[in-house]
C-alpha cells in the first residue's frame, strides 16, 4: 500500500456550494469499469470552500493502480450529485518513507493535536513537514533517498583506470539499478553501449567496472579495435556515459530519523498554542475555587521543548552512523 495524492478540481463552485457542501470520494480497485466504493466519511471528506477550486484528499492505503471518482454531498439535505469520471491518483515517495498517521500516532502520542478552538491541524500540514524532513535527510546525508533517475552522466577517460578495467564512479550514489553504460569516442555520435552482463557493479559506493567476459576482447558491436585509438592518450574527456537510477535503502533508522525531524514542524506551532499563543502559565478563578497551570513556553523554550529536545539529541548522535552506513569511510592519502 501507498500514499495516493489525488487532485479534485471543481467547476462552478459557488453553484457547487449553493447545494453542497463536502466532497465524497470513491476509489475501485479493480479497475476503471470496477465497483466503487467511499472510502472517505463525516470527518474526512474534504469541506467546500468559497473561493477555493482545487482540493486534495490524500489514500494512505491507495495505490497507483486504483482508480478513483468523486462527488458532491450535503450532510443536511443528504442530496448527492453524480459521480465524476474516473482518475487515477499520484503516489508521493515522501509519504510511502512516513505515512501521516505514523508521526501522528508513533512521534506525536498523547499530545493534544489541535488549537484552542478544538480545531485539528490538517493532514496537509503534516504532508508537508514529511517532505521536508525527507529533504533536509537527503542533504545532511548528501543521498538520494528518493530515487532520481539520471541519463547519460559523462565521465573521462583515464588511461589508469581504464586499465583497471574501465573503473567508473557515478557521481550520485547509491545507487538502485544502471540502465546503460556506453563509451563515446571522438568524432562519434551514439557510440558503443556495453554489453550489461559486463558490468561490475558495487550500488553502495557507486563503483562500476566493465570486464568482457574475455579478458582480450575490446571490440564493441562493429565499432572497431578501440584501445589503438586510445593508446596514447592518458586522458580523453565525456568519453562514458551512463544512465542510471540513484537511490538509498530506506532501513527502519532511516525511517526514524525522517519522522523525528518531520515531528518539529507540528511540535513548535503545538507548542505555542498550549493554554493560547505566547502563553506561559494561566490562572482560573470561580465561586473561591481557582485552578492555576504552566507551561514551559517562554522567549526560549516551547511548549514541547523537552520531546524536541529529545528527538534532536536522538537525531545528533545517529547521524554519524548513518554517514557511515551510506557513504562509507573517507580516505585520502598523501
Amino acid at each position: 500500500m501507498a500514499a495516493i495524492k489525488l487532485s479534485i478540481l471543481v467547476g462552478n463552485l459557488e453553484d457547487a456550494i449553493d447545494l453542497f457542501t463536502s466532497i465524497k470520494v470513491y476509489r475501485s480497485t479493480t479497475g476503471e469499469s470496477g465497483t466503487y466504493t467511499e472510502i472517505t466519511n463525516s470527518a474526512t471528506r474534504p469541506v467546500l470552500v468559497s473561493g477555493r477550486t482545487v482540493y486534495t484528499y490524500t489514500d494512505t492505503a491507495g495505490s497507483v493502480d486504483y482508480w478513483y471518482k468523486t462527488s458532491y454531498y450535503n450532510s443536511s439535505t443528504l442530496l448527492e450529485s453524480s459521480l465524476s469520471d474516473p482518475q487515477q491518483g499520484e503516489g508521493d515517495p515522501a509519504l510511502d518513507i512516513v505515512s501521516v498517521e505514523e508521526l501522528k500516532t508513533n512521534y506525536l502520542y498523547g499530545l493534544d493535536l489541535t488549537d484552542d478552538a478544538g480545531n485539528p491541524m490538517p493532514d496537509s500540514l503534516y504532508e508537508w513537514f514529511i517532505r521536508s524532513a525527507v529533504t533536509w535527510v537527503e542533504m545532511t546525508l548528501d543521498i538520494p533517498i528518493i530515487p532520481k533517475e539520471i541519463s547519460d552522466e559523462r565521465h573521462g577517460y583515464y588511461h589508469e583506470d581504464f586499465q583497471n578495467y574501465m573503473w567508473l564512479r557515478t557521481t550520485v550514489y547509491p545507487i538502485l539499478d544502471v540502465s546503460e553504460v556506453k563509451m563515446v569516442l571522438p568524432g562519434q555520435t551514439t557510440g558503443s553501449v556495453f554489453d550489461p552482463s559486463w558490468l561490475a557493479i558495487q550500488k553502495e559506493s557507486g563503483e562500476i567496472q566493465v570486464i568482457p567476459t574475455s579478458i582480450g576482447v575490446l571490440v564493441f558491436s562493429g565499432a572497431g579495435a578501440l584501445w589503438p585509438s586510445m593508446a596514447g592518450n592518458r586522458y580523453i574527456p565525456d568519453v562514458f556515459r551512463i544512465t542510471y537510477t540513484a537511490g538509498a535503502e530506506v532501513t527502519p533508522l532511516m525511517r526514524d530519523v525522517i519522522a523525528k525531524v518531520a515531528s518539529f514542524g507540528p511540535l513548535n506551532p503545538l507548542g505555542d498554542l498550549l493554554g493560547g499563543a505566547g502563553i506561559a502559565s494561566q490562572a482560573l478563578s470561580l465561586d473561591g475555587l481557582s485552578q492555576s497551570f504552566t507551561t514551559t513556553s517562554s522567549a526560549t523554550m516551547a511548549g514541547y521543548g523537552a520531546r524536541l529536545f529529545q528527538y534532536q539529541k536522538e537525531i545528533k548522535n545517529v547521524l554519524p552512523t548513518m554517514r557511515a552506513y551510506y557513504k562509507g569511510l573517507r580516505m585520502i592519502v598523501v
